[in-house]
């Protein structure tokens, strides 16, 4: 009867709700509720309270603004739960709304319902609102929703890991540098980078080598013979390399354990709670591995069904993103019909080939699990990378910016951008979108905010893309082809720029703590910090001077040539020696140029054609006027 009675409460009130309210925090732990509380619709005398509280639990907090979480935990413990996976009596945990994960599966298997059980949950930082936050605990109920799960749960409490404050400001300078064993030639330095706890880490491509060095001072501390792509957890770092995945003491690169999984190149590490999630960018696999023991959680092959059979398919997988319960991971599928050339009779016509069977699109797994939950297969094959922010997935399709429900893969909003789109970050919920210009989206609409400003007379080409950039509550800071751009990141206005860098493009920017870094193609890691401006160059760039030698150079040859020309009758005795000196002085132009030269670009066509025929002609015409001008000048003693 008593059941019965709370029963029909329920219909008339749906759930009862526990509030809970804490006051601002920015400790590392926010301790929510150490009270007992039991959730469900029986009495059950051997949980504590016995009679249940109501199907849903709440409890309000509030996070002081400045907080900036990289990481987060929920902690509880809790007892007679469901033991997970499981798709009746699902117990769900929910911040601000949206899931983070269920209750039950992160209880063992056969674990008796008197036993407590103390539960961690990874809680992605972007869920976390600035200022007042919801918690909710649910009781999950049978296929029919007539029967709820009973359980206890008590002291919880989250726990969170705060970014570094971000405390640089412009203007900046050269705080050191360090020269790299490797240089990129011209094309964009693709140095891998990470800083965590005072270091700086760097990974360059294929065989380069890894190297740690300390982020305030630019010591090197140890480095390795190969290259690996790198996550980072409590002071333990994961270099995931080819077929291998290493943990080293994030300190001293002393091994930890070392597992090879698979005859396949692993990539894209992410450490999301106790798992390191890791993808084939050449292959069909994704794969979850234990942090502690480098043990073998699960592993998913990507199938497409609907490819012709025959043939020969090809695949790759992106960067993973986990939101809770949920693993995004872009693909791209190939099906191509010829498995080996074919042979073409040379007295036949050519035969007409088949264009291969395209698919791209993003994929949704179990994180716990690597269960398939949807897909979504209307992407183009230019597409970028995908961006994960609270419960949306974001990418660009065609020049449209589309967001995507992390839980369905339904869209939610989408904007058009132009013919390209490429979004370089999303952070208090403000996307920077890249399409040639640079625009400011509010990340939960669409809505364009504002275009930052990159005016012709500072950046003299403009079609050139900001490459990356960092967004910091004040700045967005950013580099282009050869130097840093910082912008005012609620006006989108140019607040500082650098001048030029050695070299022909830099790299992404890392920024942390009071410290901004970028790897040249000359294979210098620059540290900037704040500092004084230089009279003419950011102080510590003063090396790029020599790209203006050329212009300076030539301007005063002409100057010169005038003014001796204007003074001298015998004309030939002046343009020889002028000529081989100017051809001197081109040779000395092509060599202070040559670190901001490219082959295939208009300067380099423009040194090949200076180095091959203009010099050596002004060095041949110039002996020619030299040896008629001494000609003349003994003529004209006699």
């Amino acid at each position: 009867m008593k059941r019965l009675l709370f029963i029909s409460l329920l219909l008339f009130v749906s759930i009862l709700t526990v509030a809970a309210s804490i006051s601002n925090v920015s400790a590392a732990e926010v301790v929510i509720d150490t009270g007992h509380h039991h959730l469900g619709d029986d009495f059950k005398e051997e949980l504590n309270p016995d009679d249940p509280e109501g199907l849903v639990y709440t409890a309000n907090f509030t996070l002081n603004p400045s907080v900036d979480i990289e990481s987060a935990e929920l902690t509880l413990t809790v007892r007679s739960i469901v033991s997970g996976p499981t798709d009746e009596f699902s117990d769900k945990v929910y911040l601000n709304e949206i899931v983070i994960g269920s209750l039950n599966d992160y209880v063992p298997a056969e674990t008796p319902d008197s036993v407590a059980v103390n539960i961690t949950i990874p809680v992605h930082p972007s869920l976390f609102n600035p200022g007042n936050n919801t918690l909710k605990i649910s009781a999950g109920s049978d296929a029919n929703g007539s029967n709820y799960d009973d359980f206890e749960f008590y002291d919880v409490s989250f726990h969170l890991n705060e970014t570094e404050p971000v405390t640089l400001e412009p203007p900046l300078k050269v705080a050191w540098t360090y020269k790299l064993p490797w240089k990129y030639v011209c094309e964009k330095p693709a140095v891998k980078t990470l800083v965590k706890d005072g270091v700086l880490y760097l990974g360059g491509d294929l065989e380069e080598g890894l190297i740690a060095v300390d982020a305030e001072t630019g010591e090197p501390l140890w480095n390795k013979e190969w290259s690996a792509s790198l996550a980072y957890k409590n002071g333990v770092l994961f270099a995931v390399h080819s077929s291998k995945v290493e943990a080293l003491d994030a300190k001293t690169g002393r091994p930890l354990w070392s597992k090879e999984y698979s005859d396949v190149g692993w990539d894209n590490p992410l450490v999301f709670g106790d798992t390191l999630f890791v993808s084939t960018p050449y292959d069909r696999y994704v794969a979850a591995i234990d942090t502690e023991n480098g043990t073998l959680k699960w592993k998913y092959e990507f199938n497409i069904t609907s490819f012709e059979t025959g043939g020969s398919n090809y695949y790759q997988m992106s960067g993973p993103l986990v939101n809770g319960n949920t693993f995004v991971s872009r693909y791209s599928a190939v099906h191509s019909i010829y498995t080996e050339p074919v042979e073409i009779d040379p007295d036949e016509p050519e035969p007409e080939t088949d264009e291969p069977e395209v698919e791209d699109g993003l994929v949704s797994l179990d994180a716990n699990t690597g269960k398939e939950i949807w897909r979504y297969s209307n992407l183009s094959t230019y597409s970028y990378s995908p961006f994960l922010y609270k419960d949306l997935i974001y990418i660009e399709n065609n020049g449209t910016i589309l967001a995507l429900s992390v839980e369905s893969g339904e869209e939610v909003w989408k904007t058009n951008a132009g013919e390209w789109a490429d979004i370089i970050e999303v952070k208090n919920d403000r996307m920077l979108v890249n399409t040639g210009k640079s625009f400011l989206l509010n990340a939960s609409t669409g809505e364009v905010l504002k275009e930052l400003s990159y005016p012709d007379k500072e950046f003299p080409y403009p079609e050139i893309p900001v490459a990356s950039s960092m967004i910091t509550d004040k700045y967005v800071y950013s580099t282009g082809p050869y130097n840093i751009r910082v912008f005012n990141s609620d006006t989108g206005e140019t607040v500082w720029a650098s001048s030029r860098i050695k070299g022909t493009s830099v790299s992404d920017p890392t920024v942390y703590k009071d410290k901004l870094y970028l790897v040249s193609t000359e294979g210098i890691l620059y540290a900037f910090e704040h500092g004084e401006e230089g009279l003419l160059f950011t102080r510590g760039l003063e090396n790029s001077a020599t790209y203006y030698f050329p212009p300076i150079a030539i301007a005063g040859m002409i100057l010169l040539l005038a003014l001796l020309l204007r003074n001298s009758s015998n004309k030939s005795l002046v343009l020889g020696p002028w000529l081989i000196a100017l051809s001197g002085v081109l040779l000395l132009s092509l060599k202070a140029i040559d670190p901001y030269t490219c082959a295939w670009s208009l300067l380099g066509f423009l040194s090949i054609l200076i180095f091959f025929f203009f010099m050596p002609l002004a060095f041949l015409v110039g002996i020619a006027f030299l040896v008629s001008g001494i000609r003349k000048k003994k003529a004209w003693g006699k």
